[in-house]
């Protein structure tokens, strides 16, 4: 029994002598050396294709906002008090669809710096950056319709600028013609008459050394009156006499008391030779 024990305890010696020397050997070391690597190659392969997957989640995350936020600026496409705010929109999204886009070729060049293929992930990247190209073509196409209708507009408020200005002047030259045509109308209403003797109208300069009309009346002396308005004239007198020259048939005359009404029975007519009345009185 105690030969056997002997026997175990030199061959489980040998066998710990030999592990200590083959963990101390140069081969060893190389194999474990060799192995650490591959476990932090394979833990950087492992990140990688994390940072990938994260950094394609984010794009096409960032596509579907870019897709909404585009259906809401083709809906206020015909806004027009909104043009320039949706110009600076796509702007933004033009410059998201970019940075997306670099994002996705630093994806790929990391890619191809490791040597490593990825179908999938490759496939990936390049639907994204074909979404991407598609969308940046139809938002410059966009923008060049925005463009051409804020031409158009332009064009359209030069117009209407242009027509506003000749509607203002014409507007001005119908007042000035209106106003010009309303004072020739009063101005052909427009009567005077005076009543006085035969001396004050000869001291007043209106009837000359033979009692005769004047050429030249001077107009502030008479009455002033619109003979649309006029239909008699009353005089305190107990005779008057016309001394102007109208139409005998278009007036009459009345006496009251002591008042004397000259009544007028056809104004047309009694003012077409004179647009000034004398009455003398006694």
């Amino acid at each position: 029994m105690r030969s056997t024990l002997k026997v175990l305890v030199a061959v489980l010696a040998v066998v710990i002598l030999s592990t200590s020397c083959v963990e101390k050997s140069k081969k060893y070391q190389q194999l474990m050396a060799e192995k650490d690597a591959l476990l932090i190659e394979n833990q950087n392969i492992e990140n990688e294709y994390n940072n990938a997957l994260g950094i394609i989640s984010d794009v096409e995350n960032n596509l579907q906002a870019l897709r909404e936020a585009e259906g809401l600026i083709m809906m206020n496409s015909e806004n027009t008090s909104k043009r320039d705010q949706l110009n600076a929109e796509l702007i933004q999204i033009k410059e998201a669809m970019a940075y997306n886009n670099a994002r996705l070729d630093s994806l790929t060049t990391a890619l191809e710096k490791t040597n490593r293929t990825n179908k999938e992930l490759r496939s990936t990247i390049k639907r994204l950056q074909g979404q991407i190209e598609e969308k940046t073509k139809e938002i410059e196409a966009l923008q060049i319709q925005i463009d051409e209708k804020n031409t158009q507009i332009a064009g359209l408020n030069t117009q209407v600028e242009n027509l506003n200005a000749n509607i203002e002047q014409v507007t001005a030259t119908n007042a000035s013609q209106s106003q010009t045509i309303a004072e020739q109308i009063v101005e052909m209403n427009t009567i005077y008459y005076i009543a006085a003797t035969k001396k004050e109208l000869k001291e007043n300069g209106i009837l000359n050394s033979k009692y005769i009309l004047t050429q030249e009346v001077p107009t502030n002396l008479f009455t002033k009156a619109d003979k649309r308005d006029i239909n008699e004239i009353s005089v305190e007198a107990k005779k008057a006499t016309i001394l102007s020259n109208h139409p005998i048939d278009s007036y009459t005359i009345v006496k009251q008391d002591t008042t004397i009404i000259l009544q007028i029975t056809n104004p047309d007519k009694f003012w077409s030779v004179t647009r000034y009345l004398v009455i003398s009185t006694k």
